[in-house]
Formats: structure tokens, sequence, C-alpha cells
């Protein structure tokens, strides 16, 4: 009589997760966007004195209308504090910022499309970087304006992409 082995089988492997559709419309806006932003804020680092240049022109110009015309004193103070802000160095700085930020949310953004959840809090941190830096270099009204913008379209892609967690692996 013939003794048959018992077939044996190759490591069975969980199927691995499939990305939706949803999930990869917001990962390609997200590295649209945040491939654009890497590069005006590179460009926006090498023009920080041209920028600076016009910028001072033009709030000269506007300070001097104020100083002619019946003009409110707060209008007054946000021209100058946008005139500080509008300095070489705070453009550079400005653009640094930026540019770790759309590093980070780009890095996010690509890891998450590779279903990997680690990238959703990499995400999170970038756009909490942004946030932070509206309000670092913007000061009170200007800070909180720009804040509220990036914080808008920032928490939700983060909603988007925390609906999402559940298709994403460790």
């Amino acid at each position: 009589m013939e003794t048959t082995t018992p077939e044996t089988f190759s490591e069975i492997t969980p199927p691995t997760p499939k990305r939706n559709t949803f999930l990869t419309v917001i990962c390609i806006l997200s590295f649209i966007g945040s491939g654009w932003g890497i590069i005006s804020s590179i460009r926006t680092y090498l023009t920080a004195d041209t920028t600076a240049a016009m910028a001072s022109g033009v709030l000269q110009n506007a300070q001097s209308q104020m100083d002619q015309e019946n003009t409110p004193d707060f209008a007054k103070k946000l021209v100058g504090s946008v005139s500080d802000m509008l300095s070489p160095e705070n453009i550079r700085k400005s653009a640094i910022y930026e540019l770790i930020s759309n590093l980070l949310t780009l890095s996010g953004a690509l890891l998450m499309f590779n279903l990997k959840k680690i990238g959703f809090f990499l995400y999170i941190v970038g756009i909490v970087v942004l946030i932070a830096h509206q309000f670092m270099m913007g000061g009170n009204i200007i800070g909180a304006f720009g804040a509220v913008v990036v914080g808008f379209f920032g928490v939700g892609f983060i909603v988007m992409y925390g609906v999402n967690l559940k298709t994403m692996t460790k």
C-alpha cells in the first residue's frame, strides 16, 4: 500500500488592502498642492529681495495716501505691521517654514498613497507647522486670517484622510 504525504501549502498571506478611489483622489490633490507649495516656497526664497523692494514701494505709497486722508489708526497700524513682515529676512524665513510644511505633507500623502498609516500623522504635523507659521510670521490679525484659510483646507484634508484610516496598514 502506498503512503501519501499531505500536500504542503505555502504560507498563506492575507490579501493586501486595496486603495479606494476617494483616497487616491485626495492623495493626488495633496501631491499637486504640496508640489506646488514646494516650488512656490523655493521661488519665494530666491526672490525675497525683489519682493520686499516692490512691497516696500507699494506700502510707502499707501502710507503717504493714508497720511493725506482721514484714515483710522487701526488701518495705519495694519499697514505698518504688513511692512514689518515683508522684510527680505522674514520672507525667507516664511519660505523655509512653508517648504518644511509642504515636504511633510507631501511625504505624508505619499505614505498614505501606499496605505501606510504613519503618513496620516506626518501629514497632520505638516498642517500644524503651516498653521503655526501663519501666526508666528503674520502677527495677530493677518496671522489669524492666514491660519483660518490654511486651517480650513488643512483640517478638511485631515478629516478626509481620517475617514480612510481603516484602509491603511501600520
